[in-house]
Protein backbone atom coordinates (compact mmCIF):
# COMPACT_ATOMS: atom_id res chain seq x y z
CA UNK A 1 0.00 0.00 0.00
CA UNK A 2 2.78 2.42 0.95
CA UNK A 3 4.69 1.51 -2.22
CA UNK A 4 1.71 2.47 -4.38
CA UNK A 5 1.60 5.91 -2.73
CA UNK A 6 5.30 6.46 -3.35
CA UNK A 7 4.84 5.46 -6.99
CA UNK A 8 1.95 7.93 -7.30
CA UNK A 9 4.02 10.71 -5.74
CA UNK A 10 7.03 9.92 -7.94
CA UNK A 11 4.86 9.91 -11.07
CA UNK A 12 3.26 13.16 -10.05
CA UNK A 13 6.66 14.70 -9.40
CA UNK A 14 7.82 13.68 -12.88
CA UNK A 15 4.74 15.31 -14.42
CA UNK A 16 5.26 18.53 -12.41
CA UNK A 17 8.92 18.74 -13.41
CA UNK A 18 8.08 18.05 -17.06
CA UNK A 19 5.50 20.83 -17.07
CA UNK A 20 7.99 23.21 -15.44
CA UNK A 21 10.54 22.48 -18.15
CA UNK A 22 8.05 23.56 -20.82
CA UNK A 23 6.93 26.77 -19.06
CA UNK A 24 9.66 29.18 -20.27
CA UNK A 25 8.75 28.53 -23.90
CA UNK A 26 5.09 29.22 -23.17
CA UNK A 27 5.77 32.55 -21.45
CA UNK A 28 6.40 34.31 -24.76
CA UNK A 29 3.46 36.41 -25.97
CA UNK A 30 2.04 35.79 -29.41
CA UNK A 31 3.16 39.19 -30.65
CA UNK A 32 5.92 41.50 -29.48
CA UNK A 33 5.22 44.54 -27.30
CA UNK A 34 5.06 47.88 -29.12
CA UNK A 35 5.15 51.54 -28.08
CA UNK A 36 1.34 51.69 -28.16
CA UNK A 37 1.13 48.65 -25.83
CA UNK A 38 3.28 50.51 -23.31
CA UNK A 39 1.12 53.65 -23.56
CA UNK A 40 -2.01 51.52 -23.03
CA UNK A 41 -0.49 49.89 -19.93
CA UNK A 42 0.49 53.30 -18.50
CA UNK A 43 -3.01 54.69 -19.18
CA UNK A 44 -4.54 51.63 -17.50
CA UNK A 45 -2.59 52.42 -14.32
CA UNK A 46 -0.35 49.36 -14.37
CA UNK A 47 2.60 49.93 -11.97
CA UNK A 48 5.90 50.97 -13.51
CA UNK A 49 7.68 47.92 -12.10
CA UNK A 50 5.19 45.56 -13.75
CA UNK A 51 5.56 47.27 -17.13
CA UNK A 52 9.36 47.12 -16.84
CA UNK A 53 9.23 43.40 -16.00
CA UNK A 54 6.88 42.77 -18.92
CA UNK A 55 9.39 44.46 -21.22
CA UNK A 56 12.21 42.31 -19.81
CA UNK A 57 10.43 38.99 -20.36
CA UNK A 58 8.57 39.74 -23.59
CA UNK A 59 9.53 40.00 -27.19
CA UNK A 60 9.58 43.67 -28.16
CA UNK A 61 9.32 45.78 -31.29
CA UNK A 62 9.86 49.30 -29.95
CA UNK A 63 10.65 52.44 -31.90
CA UNK A 64 13.13 54.44 -29.82
CA UNK A 65 13.94 57.33 -32.10
CA UNK A 66 14.11 60.75 -30.41
CA UNK A 67 10.66 61.67 -31.79
CA UNK A 68 9.17 58.41 -30.52
CA UNK A 69 10.67 58.89 -27.04
CA UNK A 70 9.32 62.47 -26.91
CA UNK A 71 5.88 61.18 -27.87
CA UNK A 72 6.06 58.50 -25.17
CA UNK A 73 7.05 61.12 -22.58
CA UNK A 74 4.09 63.27 -23.65
CA UNK A 75 1.89 60.21 -22.97
CA UNK A 76 3.29 60.20 -19.39
CA UNK A 77 5.39 57.04 -19.77
CA UNK A 78 7.69 56.93 -16.68
CA UNK A 79 11.44 57.31 -17.11
CA UNK A 80 12.14 53.78 -15.84
CA UNK A 81 9.87 52.33 -18.53
CA UNK A 82 11.56 54.44 -21.21
CA UNK A 83 14.93 53.13 -20.02
CA UNK A 84 13.68 49.54 -20.14
CA UNK A 85 12.41 50.11 -23.69
CA UNK A 86 15.76 51.51 -24.87
CA UNK A 87 17.65 48.72 -23.06
CA UNK A 88 15.48 46.08 -24.73
CA UNK A 89 16.38 47.49 -28.15
CA UNK A 90 20.09 47.41 -27.26
CA UNK A 91 19.73 43.83 -26.02
CA UNK A 92 18.00 42.81 -29.24
CA UNK A 93 20.86 44.24 -31.30
CA UNK A 94 23.40 42.37 -29.16
CA UNK A 95 21.48 39.09 -29.62
CA UNK A 96 21.48 39.59 -33.40
CA UNK A 97 25.26 39.98 -33.49
CA UNK A 98 27.33 36.96 -34.45
CA UNK A 99 27.90 34.67 -31.48
CA UNK A 100 31.50 34.25 -30.36
CA UNK A 101 33.25 31.21 -31.81
CA UNK A 102 33.10 28.06 -29.72
CA UNK A 103 36.46 26.73 -28.66
CA UNK A 104 36.76 23.02 -28.01
CA UNK A 105 39.34 22.01 -25.45
CA UNK A 106 39.90 18.24 -25.32
CA UNK A 107 39.58 16.75 -21.88
CA UNK A 108 36.98 19.22 -20.63
CA UNK A 109 33.65 17.80 -19.68
CA UNK A 110 30.27 19.44 -19.40
CA UNK A 111 30.13 18.42 -15.74
CA UNK A 112 31.22 21.89 -14.66
CA UNK A 113 27.99 23.37 -16.02
CA UNK A 114 25.45 23.71 -13.22
CA UNK A 115 21.81 23.15 -14.05
CA UNK A 116 19.43 24.65 -11.55
CA UNK A 117 15.80 23.72 -11.01
CA UNK A 118 13.31 26.53 -10.44
CA UNK A 119 11.76 26.89 -6.98
CA UNK A 120 8.34 25.23 -6.92
CA UNK A 121 5.78 24.68 -4.18
CA UNK A 122 2.88 22.48 -5.30
CA UNK A 123 -0.08 21.03 -3.49
CA UNK A 124 -1.45 17.91 -5.14
CA UNK A 125 -4.51 15.77 -4.50
CA UNK A 126 -3.53 12.10 -4.45
CA UNK A 127 -7.07 10.81 -4.00
CA UNK A 128 -10.36 12.23 -2.72
CA UNK A 129 -9.04 12.50 0.85
CA UNK A 130 -5.27 12.76 0.63
CA UNK A 131 -3.32 15.95 -0.07
CA UNK A 132 0.35 15.85 -1.01
CA UNK A 133 2.91 18.62 -1.10
CA UNK A 134 5.94 18.87 -3.39
CA UNK A 135 8.76 21.37 -2.87
CA UNK A 136 11.58 21.84 -5.36
CA UNK A 137 14.56 23.97 -4.39
CA UNK A 138 18.05 24.55 -5.77
CA UNK A 139 19.53 21.23 -4.60
CA UNK A 140 16.58 19.54 -2.94
CA UNK A 141 13.20 17.94 -3.63
CA UNK A 142 10.79 17.18 -0.76
CA UNK A 143 7.53 15.24 -0.95
CA UNK A 144 4.95 15.09 1.85
CA UNK A 145 1.69 13.15 2.11
CA UNK A 146 -0.94 14.56 4.47
CA UNK A 147 1.77 16.57 6.25
CA UNK A 148 4.04 13.56 6.75
CA UNK A 149 7.37 13.60 4.87
CA UNK A 150 7.52 10.72 2.39
CA UNK A 151 10.95 11.39 1.05
CA UNK A 152 13.52 14.09 0.55
CA UNK A 153 16.17 14.12 -2.12
CA UNK A 154 19.22 16.34 -1.65
CA UNK A 155 22.31 16.55 -3.80
CA UNK A 156 25.57 18.37 -3.83
CA UNK A 157 27.12 19.81 -6.95
CA UNK A 158 30.81 19.02 -7.13
CA UNK A 159 32.83 21.90 -8.45
CA UNK A 160 35.20 21.13 -11.32
CA UNK A 161 38.84 21.39 -10.35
Amino acid sequence: MRCAGVIQITSLLAIVLASIARCPAQDQPERPLTNSDVVQMVNAGIPESVIERSIEVSGTHFVTTPDALISLKQHRVPDGVLTAMVDSRAGARMRQADPPPTVYAPGQSASHIHHQLPNVDATVRLDSKTIGKVQVRKNEIKVEKAGVPLFSLKWKVNSAK
